[in-house]
């Protein structure tokens, strides 16, 4: 791998096909969302609460100073709906910036390098499920699923489940040469 500090990653038989980085900066499309609309409603009802409880402790006069921060306590809801609005679409402009691909004649890699912690994830071919390409500007090619499990409590009653979502080379300006590249090293052609 070509990014100082990720080298003597590969086998001495590996060679490397392509390699690239996600494209930088938000993407806007993605900020029309449910959770958008939610981290709207979400921070609407956190300002809505701060300046009511402000305009409340105006008028409590000899009451404890410990009552005059009680709005301040919202801020901290207003910053969660913040984030659900706007500031994760930050954030993973940031985590993609430091994001690199890496396809080789035997696997994939998928490095990253966010706040201080290096993390490289390898798919061998054998590892790699139905090859997918999104073909839009930019577009992504995805070979495996990640999976999470998750166990939920409610009501005394425990449920447990699982979810996938896709994992590949997401965001990539030479999608269609990338997921080629792979079918035939996969020997998919």
């Amino acid at each position: 791998m070509s990014t100082p500090g990720w080298e003597g990653i590969l086998d001495d038989d590996e060679t490397i096909l392509w390699q690239g980085q996600p494209v930088g900066g938000i993407d806007w499309s993605a900020l029309i969302d449910v959770q958008t609309v939610f981290g709207l409603f979400f921070t609407g009802f956190a300002m809505f609460w701060v300046s009511m409880t402000a305009d409340m402790t105006q008028d409590i006069g000899n009451a404890p100073v410990i009552f005059k921060f009680f709005p301040l306590f919202g801020l901290i809801f207003v910053g969660i709906g913040l984030n659900m609005v706007i500031g994760r679409h930050f954030w993973s402009a940031y985590q993609r910036h430091r994001t690199y691909y890496t396809l080789t004649n035997k696997a994939a890699y998928i490095a990253t390098q966010v706040l201080g912690n290096r993390k490289l994830n390898r798919y061998g071919f054998s590892e790699m499920t139905a090859t997918t390409l999104t073909d839009n500007d930019p577009g992504s090619v995805h070979f495996a699923e990640k999976q999470t499990t998750y166990t939920r409590r409610r009501n005394g009653r425990t449920t447990s489940g699982t979810y996938r979502s896709p994992v590949g080379f997401e965001r990539i300006s030479d999608a269609r040469q990338v997921y080629r590249l792979l079918r035939e090293a996969r020997g998919k052609d």
